[in-house]
């Protein structure tokens, strides 16, 4: 038994020793592996193009495949040598997924993602590069102005720059539309309803002349966001939250589509909502530019044969829905390399094409200028109308955003219970719903007053 003992002894002994050793070799490589990257970084400058056969690789934690793939196959064609490495975490994981990694000291991906409804939060962190600063000197004026306060921190500083517009109005089926409100014509309805009481208003005739089947949209989730959104005032104001004023309209107008039955009772994203995209029971929809294809055309294969979808303004205005930006981490291994990936994915002409082949739109102005034809975008769903030129010259000008705040993601959470409360629970009011919020959010906010 000693003999055995003495031999574990002497093997765990031995393991230690080439575990050292091995450990040693490795922080020497990673080393020598860094230096390496930092010259060539260093010989070509942060302002002129990487020469072709330029090699390296590039890490993301990303979850949405079809914009990753477009975005880095057309990368690669560019520069044929770069090779990337994607982890796939689910949008509403990342912000504890990067608060982990940087509490334990583990590696963060070169390029991150940030989704709009937790980047107030996720901007705070200090992991991001400071784009606005060299090398980089980014220049925000680049980018369409609406978006200025969604890739800035607290600080300041421009920790990231959006993947494309999500500028949103109403997608609406016309063969209901006509039938039900007498036309399809987008500026015949925008007239006809200019305001959410005139929708209601209209909403309650649908509901009566289809005998309680047609409703004028499909769920409270979509709607209560969209009008939501519509709201330009930051949500935390000087560490303070005045619920009523932030939130009361919102979630009024919530109420009455539910009681007034406005809309349907489907949850959004689950797949019976996905389903009902095909079917003749609901009119209008909220309807960014990615929702084209992520909602309209994933779920409803009857519309490519019709054209049966078309796009106006909303009531009271439209609204900025969703969006992910994509920034540098200070930890990146060749931020030079990350730097000409994000100008090319967000910035570049090459970048806005391949956006284009999936329905989506850059951010930045040169590009249309460049190139006018980037800014259309057809769409069997939709028909004769260029649903791309109806989003960038009618959508967009008559659009509402707000300015961030790092506790924009528990608020969004306590929304969502408030609605699904609202959704089960017919009896609870527009005011009870208030006072639930105010409750949560003084639980959730012990730093900010709720009032």
């Amino acid at each position: 038994m000693k003999k055995m003992t003495g031999r574990v002894c002497i093997l765990l002994l031995f393991s230690g020793m080439v575990i050292g050793c091995s450990s040693r070799s490795d922080m020497e490589n990673r080393a020598k592996k860094q230096k390496e990257t930092e010259i060539k970084q260093q010989e070509v400058p942060f302002d002129q193009p990487l020469p072709r056969d330029y090699t390296g690789t590039l890490s993301m934690w990303s979850w949405d495949d079809d914009y990753y793939k477009t975005i880095t196959e057309a990368f690669q064609k560019k520069y044929p040598n770069v090779t990337f490495e994607c982890t796939r975490v689910e949008h509403k994981d990342l912000p504890q997924k990067y608060e982990t990694a940087l509490i334990v000291g583990s590696e963060l991906p070169d390029i991150a993602w940030s989704v709009i409804d937790s980047r107030g939060e996720v901007f705070e962190l200090d992991m991001w590069e400071p784009l606005e600063q060299e090398p980089y000197c980014f220049d925000i004026s680049q980018v369409y102005e609406y978006l200025h306060p969604h890739l800035v921190n607290t600080k300041g500083n421009v920790c990231g720059i959006e993947q494309s517009l999500s500028p949103a109005g109403l997608a609406y089926r016309r063969d209901l539309a006509k039938e039900y409100l007498g036309t399809d014509d987008p500026e015949e309805l925008e007239c006809m309803m200019p305001d959410w009481e005139s929708f209601i208003e209209k909403g309650k005739e649908v509901y009566e002349k289809s005998d309680g089947k047609v409703y004028m949209c499909f769920s409270l989730g979509d709607m209560r966001q969209f009008t939501q959104e519509q709201e330009q005032s930051a949500w935390v104001n000087d560490n303070e939250i005045d619920v009523e004023r932030t939130f009361g309209r919102s979630l009024r107008l919530t109420c009455r589509f539910r009681d007034e039955h406005i809309a349907d009772n489907l949850i959004a994203w689950t797949p019976a909502w996905n389903a009902a995209m095909a079917g003749d029971e609901h009119i209008f929809t909220a309807c960014a530019t990615w929702s084209v294809k992520f909602t309209i055309e994933s779920h409803d294969p009857e519309g490519e044969k019709t054209g049966r979808w078309g796009l106006m303004s909303a009531p009271e205005g439209n609204a900025n829905w969703g969006g992910t930006a994509m920034g540098i981490t200070k930890t990146c291994r060749d931020k030079r390399l990350a730097w000409e990936f994000l100008k090319f994915a967000t910035l570049s002409t090459e970048g806005a094409r391949a956006l284009n082949s999936i329905g989506l739109m850059t951010t930045a102005k040169q590009p249309y200028e460049e190139d006018p034809g980037l800014k259309s975008y057809k769409s069997k769903w939709f028909g004769d109308q260029d649903v791309g030129i109806s989003f960038m010259e009618k959508i967009i000008p008559n659009m509402k955003t707000r300015a961030l705040t790092p506790a924009d993601g528990v608020i969004h959470d306590n929304l969502s219970l408030i609605l699904n409360a609202m959704n089960t629970d017919k009896t609870i009011t527009d005011d009870d719903a208030l006072k639930l919020l105010k409750k949560e959010l003084t639980k959730e906010l012990p730093d900010v007053k709720v009032y």
